[in-house]
């Protein structure tokens, strides 16, 4: 539900929050946030992941920065010779080649990033900081096109320098809450601390349906269909197993990666779901950036677990109407795990 993730536009908090900003729709902890309304983030422009063609005039502007420092825990040292710096397209410089896995353009990458402005070489933040670090899907719509590009086709352990034009940020509306003009290009440090390949859906061991609960067919292509039962709503979180799957437990803290549908419990009517939107959802579970009722009933289940969620009016959106969720609904998600880290 790209509607889930409750402040993922509200992320302009800058860093990889900032360069993954975009309207969203998920099941996210307010009545204009994600999973409960819809749920994910999607961004303007090209939203595929493909492998930078490096033009010669870009690759020499990047050769006029440079960056000191090969610890991935601590902040680069960055020195821009020429400003205003200014590429044509989105130019990647390999600083240090990692050894572990290559990025395609679905992965899931965990990175660790410092961000400055292309005018003036002023840092407008940095993961190093805060000792924090962002992970999502390439390809899925949560990025900005040039995130997706410079971090196409890079190994896990590469420390990378890149540099994107508008046309591939924010274009002529700029990001004016992070200091962010129409003409700014940006230019960005980044370390891959990890590189993974999400599941296409559940994959572990079927789990016999419970009595009174909805029921739920699965299709390849469409993903689950959910059939609510004649049945007052329960007032207490259900979260049932109906795929065990056999990765990691996932725990608080971690980003996830989700395939969902949800439908309002009192007459069935889907109002969200992200196999129809051709992509997957990825969220900090714990964190209060989705719903209660999803912090709550995905903690603890296992990567490639497929799990029922029966979510009431405390858990989602309590009294506040949400997209085509009335006020006051039980919601019902089936939601897959397909990746964390």
């Amino acid at each position: 539900m790209r509607s889930f993730p409750k402040a993922v536009v509200a992320a302009a908090a800058l860093s990889l929050s900032l360069l993954t900003a975009c309207s969203s729709s998920s099941p996210t902890g307010s009545a204009s946030s994600t999973p409960g309304g819809t749920a994910g983030a999607q961004t303007s422009g090209s939203t595929g992941a493909h492998k930078p063609l490096n033009k010669p005039e870009d690759l020499k502007v990047l050769d006029g920065i440079a960056v000191s420092g090969d610890d991935p825990a601590k902040a680069p040292t960055v020195a821009i010779a020429a400003l205003p710096v200014s590429v044509s397209a989105t130019a990647v410089k390999v600083l240090k080649e990692g050894t572990g896995e290559e990025s395609t353009p679905a992965s899931r990458v965990t990175v660790r990033t410092a961000l400055y402005l292309g005018k003036d070489g002023k840092q407008l933040d940095s993961d190093y900081e805060k000792a924090g670090s962002q992970s999502f899907v390439l390809g899925s719509g949560q990025t900005i096109p040039g995130l997706n590009t410079a971090l196409t086709g890079v190994k896990s352990g590469s420390r990378i320098l890149f540099a994107i034009p508008p046309v591939d940020a924010f274009g002529a509306a700029g990001q004016t809450a992070a200091g962010i003009g129409a003409i700014d290009n940006l230019v960005v440090v980044a370390d891959i601390l990890s590189v993974g390949t999400p599941l296409a859906k559940a994959e572990g061991t079927a789990v016999p349906p419970v009595a009174g609960q909805p029921t739920v067919t699965f299709d390849d292509k469409t993903g689950p269909a959910i059939t609510v039962p004649k049945t007052p709503a329960p007032t207490e979180l259900v979260s049932q197993l109906l795929v065990d799957g056999k990765g990691a437990e996932v725990k608080g803290g971690q980003s996830i990666t989700v395939h969902y549908t949800g439908v309002v419990y009192a007459d069935g009517t889907t109002f969200d779901s992200s196999w129809t939107k051709g992509s997957p959802f990825t969220f900090t579970l714990g964190t209060g950036g989705v719903i209660p009722g999803w912090d709550k009933g995905l903690v603890g289940k296992k990567v490639g677990s497929r799990v029922l969620l029966v979510v009431p009016p405390a858990d989602g959106y309590k009294d506040q109407a949400n997209g085509k969720i009335p006020a006051s609904s039980t919601l019902v998600f089936v939601v897959d795990i397909l990746d964390a880290g």
